[in-house]
């Protein structure tokens, strides 16, 4: 081989081992002094754009790779620009993977899993609604498959709901499983406040071929909500099979909880089927009890709008008219109510003893407008001491505080109250406006009710009321309308209550031993006119086959006192009978009857005013009437001429 031939291959190799060893000293230097933090601030710029808000790390780690692990240490989360306060989070230690081939090709950045170790968060929520958590910089282009935590705690700090509660959570494997569990202690709404939960992995959360599993337990103050099942696709909020109970001492403690306001009422516990469908959550297959109530049906809340939305059908075969009461402002329930705390039963005992009948409770206008209501409610049987009334039908619509039942029903037999309620909110008060009749209600009912005697015949009448006031109290009290009521021949009446009124000695003492007449009524008459929450009589009569009882007098809503007289004349001469009036005065609740020199006279005045004004307590508030076309209108003509 020639020389000079040997001599260049020498020198190529000698030049290529050169150059290759120069290059092995190139990446030897870069790999001595390479840093990956070169790359901290491009990937601190992206996170920031991603999520919203200025995001921080100390130290950055790689492992390179098609999926590269990242380990990034002192990352800080802070709030978004212009929220003071500490930040969002603080985590000192993150390990990641990332799809570095995702992100060539697509500009997304994916995080298959993330490790969070001792992270701390603060969640803050101001007066005006303000947050840190959620930001204005639109959805986020970060994916991230599940999330690992490690003993992190989250204090979540409520202006608008009064709420300071801090969570631990951390992530439990067992083999193969893992499970999230956080635990919570603090104030909501003023009132004590624990939580328990239990789920899966957040992983497992956008796996939607798996159930995810749910067990919470919460309980704010001494109400109790405990959540079982599975949710097929969580993130999606979409085939839920979760069992949901709800008991306490009050559903109006609920407000704090659900965001829907509750009237007050007895102790309660209601479970049923808890599902996600159209953006709305829906509970079905309701049971349980409120008071001495069953309640069944179902309801579902639509939360998108400005108001959250309930719409619902309810049911109970028996209901207690007692546990209805914070419907208008009186206090539910009884002493003898199943569950009543001491507290509840004082409470009630207060309410019994009260020299007011009428509730003063105002209306709570922001309450009533926190959501709008659609609600269907029947109840089959009234239960629960003596009622006149014997089932229950409404329809109550809320749109904006505008309250309207429509059609209101109370059954009585073949007979009912029915009607519609209108409630307005005019400023800091409501404008009430009611229109209700009374058709052919028997009048043993109404006897029942009022503790007397068995009677028969039936009562129509109308009544319409429209007023102004901040509760039902003071609506009444500055109301303006009438009734009218009727009870035409036909009908029959103790003869103790009549006899009573002109004190015949003979009949009452007959009827007193067990031996009660009956005596038959021609016609019986009651017309009044309501002004400024007075109510005056313009006729009361009542024309019976031996005696025409008579009166009239005025009822003061707003002082709830009433002086009434009635005088009874027999058509014949009875022996013993004392036609002197009697004259009905007093408060509500501490009537006084004169001339009363017997007690049988101060009883029969109560059983006269019973069966004249049934019950005596609430003829300013349901107010019976009568049509003109009656066959009682001639006697009506007649009283108001005498």
């Amino acid at each position: 081989m020639n020389p000079a031939n040997r001599t260049g291959r020498r020198s190529r190799w000698y030049w290529a081992g050169a150059a290759i060893a120069i290059f092995g000293l190139v990446i030897a230097a870069v790999v001595m002094v390479w840093d990956w933090n070169w790359f901290r601030p491009l990937l601190e710029a992206r996170l920031s754009a991603a999520l919203g808000r200025a995001v921080a790390m100390e130290r950055l780690e790689v492992r390179p790779g098609r999926v590269t692990n990242l380990t990034a240490y002192g990352v800080t989360l802070a709030n978004p620009a212009g929220f003071e306060g500490p930040d969002l989070a603080t985590i000192p230690r993150v390990n990641s993977g990332f799809e570095v081939d995702t992100w060539w090709r697509s500009n997304r950045i994916v995080l298959p899993a993330i490790e969070l170790d001792e992270p701390r968060f603060n969640v803050i929520r101001t007066r005006t609604g303000e947050n840190n958590l959620l930001s204005s910089s639109g959805p986020s282009t970060i994916e991230i498959g599940g999330i690992d935590i490690r003993n992190g705690t989250a204090h979540v700090h409520d202006v608008l709901e009064q709420s300071d509660v801090t969570f631990a959570i951390d992530t439990h494997h067992t083999g193969n499983e893992g499970a999230l569990v956080v635990e919570g202690k603090g104030t909501h709404a003023r009132q004590p406040i624990s939580f328990h939960a239990i789920g899966g992995t957040l992983l497992a959360l956008r796996d939607a071929t798996k159930p995810y599993p749910v067990n919470i337990e919460l309980a704010n103050g001494e109400t109790r909500i405990t959540l079982k099942g599975h949710i097929q696709d969580p993130l999606a909020l979409r085939g839920a099979d979760l069992n949901l109970v709800l008991s306490g001492p009050d559903m109006e403690l609920l407000l704090p909880v659900t965001g829907i306001a509750t009237p007050k009422t007895p102790p309660y516990r209601i479970s049923g089927r808890l599902d996600f469908a159209n953006g709305q959550v829906k509970l079905s297959n309701i049971v349980g009890k409120v008071g001495s109530s069953d309640l069944n049906g179902e309801l579902s809340i639509d939360p998108r709008g400005a108001r959250p939305i309930l719409t619902g059908s309810l049911l109970s075969h028996r209901v207690d008219m007692q546990d209805l009461g914070g419907f208008i402002g009186s206090e539910p329930g009884r002493t003898t109510t199943p569950g009543q705390s001491p507290r509840q039963i004082e409470q009630v005992r207060r309410a019994e003893a009260d020299p007011r009948l009428l509730p003063t409770t105002p209306i709570s206008l922001p309450k009533v407008r926190a959501a709008d209501v659609h609600i269907t409610y029947q109840g089959e049987k009234i239960i629960g001491g003596k009622a006149p009334f014997d089932s229950v039908s409404a329809k109550m619509d809320i749109d904006d505080g505008h309250i309207r039942l429509s059609p209101l029903r109370l059954g009585a037999g073949g007979g009912a109250l029915s009607g519609t309620i209108d409630l307005m909110p005019a400023g800091e008060l409501v404008e009430a406006d009611v229109d209700v009749k009374l058709e052919h209600v028997n009048i043993a009912n109404l006897l029942a009710a009022a503790g007397f005697g068995g009677g028969q015949g039936t009562i129509d009448g109308t009544a319409k009321v429209k007023g102004r006031g901040a509760s039902l109290s003071g609506i009444l009290s500055h109301g303006d309308g009438a009734f009218h009521a009727v009870m035409p021949m036909g009908g029959n009446i103790n003869a103790l209550l009549v006899d009573l009124l002109g004190v015949e000695l003979g009949r009452a003492f007959f009827a007193a031993i067990g031996m009660p007449e009956k005596e038959g009524i021609r016609c019986m008459v009651a017309d009044f006119v309501l002004q400024r929450g007075i109510l005056v009589s313009r006729a009361l009569e009542v024309d019976t086959t031996d005696h025409i009882v008579a009166g009239g007098g005025r009822i003061d809503i707003a002082r709830e006192a009433m002086e009434l007289t009635l005088r009874t004349d027999p058509k014949h001469f009875t022996i013993g009978t004392l036609a002197t009036p009697i004259v009905i005065s007093g408060y509500f609740k501490d009537l006084h009857f004169a001339p009363t020199p017997e007690l049988a006279l101060r009883s029969g005045a109560a059983a006269g005013l019973g069966f004249l004004l049934p019950p005596a307590a609430l003829l300013p508030t349901i107010q019976f009437g009568v049509g003109e076309n009656s066959p009682c209108a001639a006697g009506k003509q007649r009283v108001r001429t005498r």
